[in-house]
């Protein structure tokens, strides 16, 4: 599989308003372990493509293949979203078929706004929480509890080449940026982590991660938060402040029965 980068991940900005996920997390948390990994139970063939490699829509595919994992994970069932899926959505930021000109990309957060307020393939997000990306024990501490996070990163000449050459992504001298792609990271280890993108797992260093790693999101279901099996609260959180940090954000009650 060769690609050539489309773009589409807006700037972020880090001072609109957002939950934080170190804000949710029990105080008396352990350790996240060693390593966690919510990719491997993913058939390499359910991941898809999803048009990433003719538009910039980049930011779909990171949230659809969210939802792809979580089916195999927590559902043990495939979950087909189509290139026509991941397109109509990219139109509500702006996007129309065979208009070169309105493939601009999204912003990250508004993605994930989008999916909360509108929902995407009949599911909204109960909520979403910024990641700290320079704190390795937070993202350990997010992929391990929530699976999958969604993130933005700064893709350069040599990460386009170590792809096509099913190289693991690491550290080169001078290679040009060529700017930002959305993906999702959904196992780690003390080496490196596993991203999706272009419709498969990609390795990465953590010191690749360090340099070219610009923001991350937990995306919280019901689920997430409260086990359906037993109606409690799922270890490692804080639901009070969460409740709390979301009513205060958004001036509403957080959609949870709990």
């Amino acid at each position: 599989m060769t690609i050539t980068f489309r773009g589409g991940r807006l700037p972020d900005d880090l001072d609109r308003p957002h939950l934080k996920v170190s804000r949710i997390l029990a105080s008396d948390l352990h350790a996240p372990p060693a390593a966690a990994d919510s990719l491997s139970p993913v058939p390499a063939d359910a991941w898809g493509m999803l048009g990433n490699d003719e538009v910039g829509d980049c930011t779909i595919a990171g949230l659809a293949h969210k939802r792809i994992g979580d089916a195999w994970v927590n559902q043990q069932r495939r979950l087909d979203v189509s290139t026509a899926d991941c397109l109509q959505y990219y139109s509500h930021f702006g996007y129309r078929p065979g208009d070169p000109s309105t493939d601009q990309g999204a912003v990250c957060q508004d993605v994930l706004a989008y999916w909360h307020r509108h929902g995407f393939l009949r599911e909204k997000n109960l909520a979403y929480a910024r990641v700290d990306v320079h704190n390795h024990t937070e993202m350990r501490q997010a992929i391990h509890l929530f699976g999958q996070i969604y993130v933005g990163v700064t893709i350069t000449q040599s990460a386009e080449d170590q792809f096509n050459g099913d190289e693991i992504w690491d550290i080169t001298r001078r290679s040009p940026q060529l700017g930002g792609h959305c993906i999702t990271l959904g196992a780690y280890d003390e080496t490196g982590l596993d991203a999706v993108t272009w419709g498969r797992v990609q390795r990465l260093t953590w010191r690749w991660w360090d340099v070219y790693g610009d923001e991350a999101w937990v995306i919280l279901n019901p689920g997430d938060v409260v086990d359906p099996a037993t109606g409690h609260t799922r270890a490692g959180l804080d639901l009070a402040t969460m409740r709390a940090d979301y009513t205060a954000l958004t001036s509403r009650s957080l959609g949870l029965v709990a």
